[in-house]
């Protein structure tokens, strides 16, 4: 594993713990009671607490007041995180949690209320006791969870190693809902997946960089794929939203003997954050995107392309170039405000722009979302879309006579077997384009070296 690249990256990282902490150590308090705002936001608590017709809650009230001010910079990257949410993003951050072993969606994706399983993980304790894909959530130790989002159901289900949730499932074709008493186990958090395509070329898929083992997990997969045969690589980075800046930098570097990896800008000042090691695999390499490749993903596809490492194949990439500080507040919950952009190695910046493939290939993986509106109907009546005979979504008129409908593509394909990809060659275009260009590549270099 390379280290030197860690020296700047933590000196980056230290700093703006240390910005954070010197402003946390003035005197906020005062500067906001000095304020007719600041009073004026007492004020307001005092008067509901004092004078509203019904009882109100002290910690609804102030998160209120923690979301407004988010809310007011306009900036979709700065949010507040409720503390049950923030505690299980640091156990994935961690590596693992402790749960059932089971990937959950939402069932109504177009406003995602209602969970089902997506796919079980063999051999953990959702698979032990029979649960299912497309298991749909009724209740979690009694309590009615039909409304939740997939996010509020995963923290009610998780819970410490060894106890035992109840959960009541409706099952497709299933007359009557299901009971299942699960005890709860450690869960690996897997982001990597890889297999082994034709003619040897090794594919490895990163779904997040939100884990601190995720570069040790594709060093594994990587390892594995050239022991069995793997002659050239293809990096999946498409659908990746981003995560740990360190663990971007880790990733990069893998396939670097040289250059620089990222820059950050702060306020106008600019540093190198990471350069590479000289040690790094050698295969050709191929990195795919699309339009939901964001942040770290970025990183490290702007980072191969620019060093002449890597062809980039896909879409224009989503183009978030800036880094969020994390504060953790006294209630558990977290403040994160965007306080940094990231650069390429050319000192390019990300945001907004994203990093533009060499070779364009759409993601074809997924039908298109068919929506249709209107109105005119009597309320209650039913409406469907229907394309080549089959009905492919279906809503009710409400009860202005107005509908919406939304017809949704497939669910993703998702192996049992944790780290397993699933890939289709003949109907994803991009994977394909992806696959001829780093045998073309391949072969290049092979004509390269008999010369």
């Amino acid at each position: 594993m390379k280290r030197r690249w860690m020296i700047a990256g933590l000196v980056g990282l230290i700093l703006a713990t240390m910005a954070v902490y010197a402003q946390v150590s003035r005197d906020f308090a005062g500067e906001f009671l000095n304020t007719a705002a600041g009073r004026a936001l007492i004020q307001s608590y005092g008067a509901l607490k004092s004078g509203y017709l019904h009882d109100v809650d002290d910690e609804t009230l102030i998160r209120g007041a923690i979301k407004g001010m988010i809310a007011s910079l306009e900036d979709p990257y700065s949010s507040y995180v409720e503390p049950r949410a923030a505690a299980r993003e640091l156990q994935d951050l961690s590596g693992s949690f402790e749960g059932i072993g089971a990937v959950l969606t939402a069932q109504d994706r177009s406003t995602g209320k209602g969970v089902q399983v997506l796919t079980v993980y063999e051999g953990g304790p959702a698979a032990h006791a029979g649960l299912q894909r497309g298991d749909v959530f009724l209740e979690v130790d009694g309590v009615d969870v039909r409304d939740f989002t997939s996010s509020e159901v995963a923290d009610v289900v998780r819970g410490p190693k060894g106890t035992t949730v109840r959960l009541t499932m409706s099952r497709p074709g299933a007359p009557e809902p299901l009971t299942f008493e699960i005890v709860r186990d450690t869960i690996q958090v897997i982001h990597v997946s890889s297999t082994m395509l034709p003619d040897d070329v090794g594919y490895v898929s990163l779904s997040s960089f939100n884990s601190q083992r995720l570069h040790e997990q594709m060093v594994e997969h990587v390892d594995r794929l050239i022991a069995a045969g793997a002659t050239s690589l293809i990096l999946d980075l498409r659908d990746n939203s981003g995560g740990l800046l360190t663990q971007a930098i880790a990733v990069a570097d893998e396939f670097l003997t040289s250059g620089d990896i990222v820059f950050q800008r702060a306020r106008g000042v600019t540093q190198r954050i990471a350069s590479a090691d000289p040690a790094g695999y050698d295969l050709p390499l191929v990195v795919l995107v699309n339009e939901q490749s964001a942040s770290a993903s970025e990183i490290v596809a702007g980072a191969l392309q620019e060093n002449g490492r890597a062809l980039i194949v896909g879409e224009q990439t989503f183009g978030k170039g800036v880094a969020q500080s994390v504060l953790t507040l006294s209630d558990g919950g977290q403040l994160r405000y965007v306080s940094f952009e990231w650069l390429t190695p050319n000192r390019q910046s990300i945001a907004e722009q994203g990093v533009t493939p060499d070779l364009f290939a759409e993601d074809t993986r997924f039908p298109n979302t068919i929506s249709a509106s209107g109105r005119g109907l009597k309320p209650g009546q039913t409406v469907e879309i229907v394309v080549d005979g089959e009905v492919v979504g279906t809503t009710t008129a409400d009860e202005d006579g107005s509908f919406d409908v939304l017809a949704l593509g497939p669910l993703p394909e998702v192996s049992p077997v944790q780290g397993e990809a699933i890939v289709h060659l003949d109907t994803d275009t991009a994977l394909q384009i992806a696959y001829d260009a780093v045998v073309e590549q391949r072969a290049s270099a092979m004509a390269n070296a008999a010369d």
